[in-house]
């Protein structure tokens, strides 16, 4: 599918640090079929994963086992790997590692407000650490397999001990 005319929708910005959860509230509709989200984060020394989940149109994110994923980890300093899950409720997808040096990427998800539909997702993103130069890159598709109504997502970073984002910011694009 060509992704020809994007119309922005909001934009999303965290500066204080500090946050383990970055939430995009209320940013889909019966508008667009079809959302590109475009971000970028700096975590803290502590470098965790960073996972998406969905937000259902109650406002509760969704922690049920709903979700599948396959991923693959890119990493310039030692091998590539894979992570793939059916039936988990840990999250969505990966988008990429918090990492200190900072990282972007883009999203793109289909049907999400569309109840009668499952909701897909798929992500592109890079990033690097200041500590050797190490880069790191994230591919990954993902669904939600069950048809209801989504409003928003919500950004985590996991891993366990003190991960937060230093610095986070979103913006979404509908795509005509």
């Amino acid at each position: 599918m060509a992704v020809g005319n994007l119309e922005f929708i909001n934009s999303f910005e965290n500066t204080t640090g500090g946050i383990a959860t970055f939430q995009l509230t209320n940013i889909f509709s019966d508008k667009y079929d079809v959302y590109k989200i475009v971000y970028e984060y700096k975590g803290n020394d502590a470098s965790g994963y960073v996972r998406f989940k969905l937000i259902d149109s109650g406002g509760s994110v969704i922690s049920d086992a709903e979700y599948s994923k396959a991923s693959l980890a890119m990493r310039s300093y030692n091998t590539f790997f894979e992570n793939k899950n059916n039936g988990t409720s840990t999250n969505m997808g990966e988008v990429g590692y918090n990492q200190d040096f900072g990282a972007g990427g883009e999203m793109t998800i289909f049907n999400p407000y569309d109840s009668s539909s499952f909701t897909f997702a798929i992500n592109s993103n890079a990033g690097g650490t200041t500590s050797g130069g190490n880069l790191f890159g994230y591919k990954s598709i993902n669904s939600h397999n069950v048809a209801e109504q989504i409003t928003g997502l919500e950004f985590s970073v996991t891993g366990g001990g003190s991960y937060d984002f230093n610095y986070i910011q979103a913006s979404v694009y509908g795509v005509k």
